[in-house]
């Protein structure tokens, strides 16, 4: 049964890998970079270190492998990124008047393209709401970490007082084990800021 949870291990080693051959690294030799091949039948079985990253053919460029790499992380993204909705969708609650946003495609897209790294996530008011915020969740494809920002948003758009602040640092920046905890962690701490910003008539039933 193929997984629907993110393979972690691999993330890192294709990571790796798509950094090791890209930008300052780009005229690194694949040995240097610790980028191995073993041919099987009319493929190259491509590993990083001992974690196999990619499958290419016999004839490739070294943008082709790069891009090899990066089509193999979106797919693996997704799934984090299916975990992670699936759970704020679940457990955070947005208040009324709010929407949850998860970019997926911009940020698949921002992945194939350039190797971004970043699933946005936005918390933001529709035109009814009465009592504004605006949230941002920066979550990283690469390991189970985030960024969260919270703030006020005033009558003008502008952001306002800061949700988070009094909080953590591990609570703003959180880690975990796995894309699931780390988004219960971030519904938690977003839990705790929002509700001490709006009464709780003004929480979604």
């Amino acid at each position: 049964m193929i997984s629907t949870q993110a393979n972690l291990v691999y993330l890192k080693a294709a990571w790796a890998a798509h950094a090791s051959i890209s930008a300052e690294n780009c005229k690194q030799s694949y040995e240097e970079a610790g980028i191995s091949f073993e041919r099987i039948n009319h493929s190259w079985i491509v590993r990083k270190n001992e974690t196999q990253v990619s499958t290419m053919p016999l004839r490739y460029t070294r943008q082709e492998l790069r891009m090899g790499f990066l089509g193999r992380i979106e797919m693996e993204a997704r799934k984090a990124a299916a975990e992670i909705e699936a759970v704020l969708l679940r457990d955070l609650d947005v208040p009324e008047g709010h929407t949850l946003i998860v970019e997926l495609e911009d940020s698949m897209r921002h992945l194939r393209r350039n190797g971004n790294r970043v699933l946005a996530i936005y918390v933001l008011p529709t035109a009814e709401a009465s009592e504004r915020i605006g949230v941002e969740i920066q979550a990283f494809l690469d390991a189970p970490r985030a960024c969260l920002y919270a703030h006020q948003i005033s009558a003008e758009g502008y952001a306002g007082a800061d949700l988070l602040d009094g909080c953590a640092k591990r609570e703003r920046h959180p880690r975990a084990a796995t894309y699931t905890e780390l988004a219960q962690c971030m519904a938690q701490t977003l839990n705790s800021a929002l509700e001490k910003a709006f009464t709780p008539s003004a929480h979604v039933q």
